[in-house]
């Protein structure tokens, strides 16, 4: 690995965050005590407060949906989780004081437990919503919290579904070499008991098959299966974890490949994610092994081989909240392939804000680094975030991408829709479609749906 040439470049951008943490506390914070009265004066706002809320809803069904495959949550899927908390804990202690002068006030009891709700301390947002109901036995905001609690401790049934359809350009040639198309279904059951703790047991079952564009025939086809096991488990001090393991079966489809397996392979993988949350910082720990999708080329025969090898990130990310609408995050991933392409590491920073201005609109601009490929990336995000009724909860979001060494532009635009259909029914659909131009011109749709059904 070029260690002598991609260090500088390591090193350069973990000096700017940094700085820029150091620089936001100069800057953003020259009076502790005047940051923290504008908090105050921002959780005022019920607007603020329906916002916070949604992130977070959001944020739990886009983590889910990374985890089902690949065990990791990018920048922009975690961005944000500081400055919400840092406002929820504002909200907290600023209900507790009006308590102390208003205890008989079943509106406060009611907002408090919706916090302490979102903030995942069960335990206390349901002595919350009991005492507002105490109170006012007709609190329907109350009533519906607890149902809620409720509902996340019994037995989840849930399908989960993807198809990604990726085509692969090759620059010298100036055409298309082979697409590349997967079909996933799992369906899985799991228990919760508790805040965060939960077991689950499921089943893969897929099929990959990929197309080889020059000659106009199949380069392989393949059945893919797979028992797993999940484990999530809250720790005190908001520590969580999460893990899973899986072993995957891969098996000839038909006989209509150039490349077939010789009976069948087995591969272990899956992952394992630590996380840490606080009211100013967060930090996931993150490893992960999965199948690498990556095409290895076959010389001789002109073609992307089959390669049932895997592929293994070791890492971290953590975001840090400068201010009530700010958040700096940072990453750092090891990449290990099981072909001959050399490992690499891959550096991130990223800086988010959340326009006060249009509520659930979010701006982020990343830089990053991939050390084996020499590879810089720099990408400005926008998401917007809408709850047009109470059962529905919907996010957009676009993302342009410059790539240096191919010299090539990505747009990306993602859709996510999250709809309680009932008490105990709910369905996520979530649409993903990238298109490069320039030096290299790969595209890629991904579509991802669920459907869960909480029992007993």
């Amino acid at each position: 690995m070029h260690f002598e040439k991609s260090l500088p470049v390591i090193m350069g951008v973990f000096i700017m965050g940094f700085a820029s943490v150091v620089a936001t506390s100069i800057f953003f914070f020259p009076d502790r005590a005047a940051a923290d009265e504008s908090v105050k004066e921002t959780v005022d706002s019920s607007t603020l407060m329906d916002q916070i809320k949604l992130f977070f809803q959001i944020g739990e069904t886009t983590r889910e949906l990374n985890m089902e495959e690949r065990g990791i949550s990018g920048l922009n899927d975690t961005a944000g989780q500081s400055v919400g908390e840092k406002n929820l804990q504002a909200m907290k202690e600023k209900y507790l004081r009006l308590l102390q002068e208003h205890p008989d006030d079943a509106e406060i009891w009611t907002r408090l437990g919706s916090v302490l709700e979102t903030l995942g301390q069960e335990s206390s947002a349901l002595a919350a919503y009991r005492q507002a109901i105490t109170i006012n036995p007709e609190n329907r905001m109350a009533q519906q919290g607890m149902k809620r609690i409720a509902a996340a401790h019994r037995i989840l049934a849930r399908v989960y579904y993807s198809f990604q359809h990726q085509k692969e350009f090759a620059p010298a040639l100036d055409r298309d070499i082979a697409t590349w198309e997967e079909q996933l279904t799992n369906v899985q059951l799991s228990k919760s008991w508790g805040q965060g703790k939960s077991l689950g047991l499921g089943w893969i079952e897929s099929t990959i098959y990929q197309k080889n564009e020059l000659y106009g025939d199949v380069d392989f086809s393949l059945k893919r299966q797979a028992p797993f096991l999940h484990v999530s488990w809250q720790m005190p001090r908001n520590i969580s974890l999460a893990a899973r393991l899986r072993d995957e079966k891969f098996s000839n489809r038909d006989a209509s490949g150039f490349y077939r397996l010789d009976g069948s392979e087995h591969i272990f993988t899956g992952y394992l994610a630590l996380a840490y949350r606080s009211d100013m910082f967060w930090t996931n720990f993150n490893y992960s092994r999965e199948r690498d999708p990556d095409p290895v080329y076959d010389l001789t025969n002109n073609r992307s081989a089959l390669n049932i090898k895997t592929k293994q990130l070791t890492g971290f990310s953590a975001g840090y909240a400068m201010a009530p609408s700010w958040e700096l995050g940072s990453s750092l991933y090891y990449e290990q392939y099981g072909t001959a392409r050399e490992n690499q590491l891959n550096p991130n920073i990223q800086i988010s804000h959340w326009l006060s201005s249009i509520p659930g609109t979010r701006v982020s601009l990343g830089y990053g680094y991939y050390t084996e490929e020499y590879e810089n990336i720099f990408n400005l995000t926008t998401s917007y975030q809408w709850k047009p009724w109470a059962e529905l909860l919907l996010r957009f979001e676009y993302q342009f991408e410059y790539s240096s060494k191919e010299a090539s532009l990505l747009n990306q635009g993602d859709l996510l829709l999250n709809w309680s259909v009932t008490d105990r029914l709910s369905a996520v659909i979530r649409v993903d479609y990238s298109q490069e131009s320039g030096g290299d011109e790969d595209g890629n749709f991904f579509a991802q749906a669920s459907l869960s059904w909480s029992m007993y």
